[in-house]
């Protein structure tokens, strides 16, 4: 069978092996952060963690933040029924 790059995460097994793969990665980036000398430019830098407790707040606020405006940008299932060329007579058979 030929290899499919887009099938890759399909199997489970490979699914999770990536997503243990990334956790490692995201632990091993948070634990060197404590050994690194940093040069920082504002204070709030030099708090340890800085950008992973920054990003993380950025992508909560992302994500509820969508969801807020999901409930007012938001329409019901139906809204284009209608109007949907599908919910209409087909023109053939008006008369019959």
């Amino acid at each position: 069978m030929k290899f499919n790059p887009f099938l890759f995460f399909e199997k489970i097994s490979r699914l999770r092996a990536a997503l243990i793969a990334f956790i490692f990665l995201c632990v091993c980036l948070f634990a060197i952060d404590f050994f690194v000398k940093r040069y920082v430019y504002f204070e709030i830098e030099g708090v340890y963690n800085f950008y992973s407790i920054y990003g993380f707040i950025m992508f909560s606020i992302i994500i509820f933040g969508s969801r807020l405006l999901r409930f007012f940008l938001g329409r019901p299932e139906n809204f284009y029924d209608k109007k949907a060329v599908d919910s209409e007579e087909y023109p053939g058979l008006e008369g019959k």
